[in-house]
């Protein structure tokens, strides 16, 4: 039998380093050092990914925008509005990601209140005013202090583009309103037919009826030349004018659009003589198809038209003169948009 000796249980000078080395080691300063420079080295590389994308934007917006700015023009808004990099931004939001936007965030916020007579509880979203200047909140503040029912809920939107930037229909269609959309451009017109099909009847119960045209409202029937304006922004086309024979891209951008006269386009859709709105954004010709309008004997409750490339035939001033002779009276500008509002009573009506 072998008997182990005391000594080799006894650690040696060596075994000791050793151990003191371990223990030194693993102290808990040592382990704190670690940690900070595993953190430090992180940040160093998360900052160098950062710079480089910083610098990538850079040269993206450098390329794309810098150029933009050096040109001579009236506003810096005008001067984003050339960029590629803006008008792909803002070609994708019209094209229904504006309001995607709004449905998967502002509409989903909502408040209860209880409901008048009741235990239940009634359940509201958030919107938002969409209109240029606030003209759609202006008006139901406006229509919410006078009684408004000789007049249908409804508005026509006679240059509706797509349906959703600066629109004065948009809103009053998510509140239930009918309406008649009148835009030349079948690119423009599907963008609203996408922007509004969630507000369009959405129960389809059959209480709300909101109809497109593809067409321009004038003085004739038939077919017109229109110049179709690049500006996704400022939504400028119209219908060729004098001013537009001198432009040396005018055979790039003129097209052949269906026209149709104040009377044909109140015959086929059906519109009343008293109505809620009649907005008219059409980029110089909002005068003559306002005049049409009244001179038929047609009484919208509101009037909203932008004056601001109005024929000189007739100034804003003279138009609002003209209005107050058929029972109108001037509320206030928006923005580029006049609005009015119609005074006279039903009975004391004469055209």
């Amino acid at each position: 039998m072998k008997y182990l000796k005391i000594s080799s249980l006894v650690p040696s000078d060596r075994d000791w380093k050793c151990l003191k080395g371990c223990a030194s080691i693993s102290s808990p300063l040592k382990i704190f050092k670690c940690c900070c420079f595993v953190v430090v080295g992180v940040l160093i590389v998360e900052l160098l990914f950062f710079n480089l994308f910083v610098l990538y934007g850079y040269n993206m917006m450098r390329e794309n925008i810098a150029p933009v700015l050096s040109k001579q023009s009236n506003s810096w808004i005008d001067k984003l509005a050339e960029s590629k990099v803006v008008r792909d931004f803002v070609y994708a939001g019209k094209a229904g990601g504006f309001v995607s936007l709004i449905q998967q965030t502002l509409e989903r916020v909502y408040v209860t209140f209880p409901e008048d007579g009741s235990k239940g509880m009634k359940v509201g979203t958030f919107g938002l005013d969409v209109s240029h200047s606030g003209e759609s909140l202006y008006l139901y503040r406006r229509m919410s202090r006078r009684r408004m029912s000789m007049y249908k809920r409804l508005v026509v939107d006679i240059g509706a583009n797509d349906g959703f930037l600066s629109s004065n229909s948009f809103n009053f269609i998510q509140w239930g309103w009918d309406a008649v959309l009148v835009e030349p451009q079948t690119t423009q017109l599907r963008m609203a037919m996408l922007n509004l099909r969630r507000y369009n009847n959405p129960y389809q119960d059959g209480n709300q009826t909101v109809r497109f045209v593809e067409a321009i409202i004038s003085n004739k029937d038939g077919m017109v030349d229109f110049v179709k304006a690049n500006d996704f922004v400022s939504m400028e086309s119209h219908i060729l004018q004098e001013k537009d024979l001198h432009k040396k891209d005018l055979h790039q951008n003129l097209i052949h659009v269906p026209s149709m006269s104040v009377k044909s386009f109140v015959t086929k859709y059906n519109i009343p003589r008293y109505f809620g709105i009649l907005s008219i954004d059409a980029e110089g010709a909002g005068n003559t198809i306002l005049h049409n309008f009244i001179d038929l004997g047609y009484r919208p409750a509101y009037v909203v038209y932008e004056d601001l490339h109005e024929h000189s035939w007739e100034s804003p001033a003279e138009t609002v003169e003209y209005l107050a002779g058929k029972g109108y009276r001037f509320l206030s500008k928006k923005g580029w948009n006049n609005i009015l509002e119609h005074t006279t009573d039903v009975n004391d009506v004469h055209v």
